[in-house]
């Protein structure tokens, strides 16, 4: 399992150096791209980048955690307090995106859309006592929580500088993530924490998870229709919490008793991909 997480890790944080790099690359080619233009045309014409345009990308992505807090909670003075875990996971991603974008002078103006389909996920265990193991029941019980990512969409404005056929920009706007979550409590040998009765309980959670994304990436125009691109993201999308409540019969002292769990998600994709821009114009004065 660590060998697997740690290949998604470098995966991810590859794609990401990638994106950088990339971006880092389009500033060199453009400071070598105008130099060679006629002197009319370093002074007047760029490659016009204004249009519709749809494409597709693929990368990695790195899903973190932070503020974490589980807990199983009953009504006992001497029940363990929450603890804070931190787990994270890495996976391929890919999706497509649309948009438009608006020229004037070297400056691009624009707005665009995507979503990017991911399985990204992780799970642990917790006790539900003092005296309890993790991922065991030694009679106390256990608690296990999985999570999963399974899609990020982002609505984001641009904001570019098109050094002729080379365009690089920042972005940044809204984001969405499709969150999807168990909650598992195991306690079949003798109940939980405190209580004797025998019990297993599961509640799966899903969620639109809103939040913001920030940004930056370069873009190279191949031809007036073919556009190839790469672009980090940093996406926040703010707490998540999940709560299963035990039947009040399996609480000791009448209850309530239960497990939760409360995080911060966020995640950083670099990706690369290409676009068709509609209408195909060549320069633009």
């Amino acid at each position: 399992m660590s060998d697997w997480i740690f290949s998604k890790g470098w995966l991810a944080a590859a794609m990401a150096a990638a994106g950088l790099l990339c971006v880092g690359l389009a500033g060199a080619n453009a400071s070598d791209v105008v130099p060679r233009l006629p002197k009319a045309a370093a002074t007047g014409a760029a490659w016009d980048w204004s249009g519709f345009y749809l494409g597709a990308d693929v990368g990695g992505a790195r899903q973190t955690t932070s503020s974490s807090r589980s807990e199983f909670f009953e009504n006992e003075p001497d029940s363990p307090t929450a603890q804070s875990q931190a787990p994270s996971s890495s996976s391929a991603i890919g999706g497509v995106h649309f948009g438009y974008n608006w020229q004037v002078s070297r400056l691009v103006f624009g707005v665009e859309g995507d979503w990017q389909w991911t399985k990204s996920s992780y799970s642990f265990c917790r006790e539900t006592d003092t005296f309890g193991v993790p991922c065991r029941d030694n009679g106390f019980g256990f608690v296990t929580i999985q999570s999963e990512t399974r899609g990020l969409g982002t609505l984001r404005g641009r904001l570019g500088y098109a050094f002729d056929r080379v365009l690089l920009y920042g972005t940044g706007g809204l984001a969405l993530a499709d969150l999807r979550s168990t909650i598992t409590v195991d306690c079949r040998v003798n109940g939980c924490g405190h209580d004797g009765s025998k019990n297993l309980g599961a509640q799966n959670f899903s969620s639109m998870s809103t939040g913001w994304v920030a940004g930056v990436g370069a873009e190279v125009m191949l031809s007036p229709n073919l556009i190839v691109r790469s672009e980090y993201l940093h996406v926040d999308v703010g707490s998540v919490s999940d709560k299963l409540d035990l039947a009040l019969v399996n609480c000791s002292s009448g209850g309530p008793c239960g497990a939760s769990w409360s995080r911060n998600q966020r995640y950083d994709i670099g990706r690369i991909g290409f676009s068709y821009k509609f209408g195909g114009a060549g320069r633009v004065n």
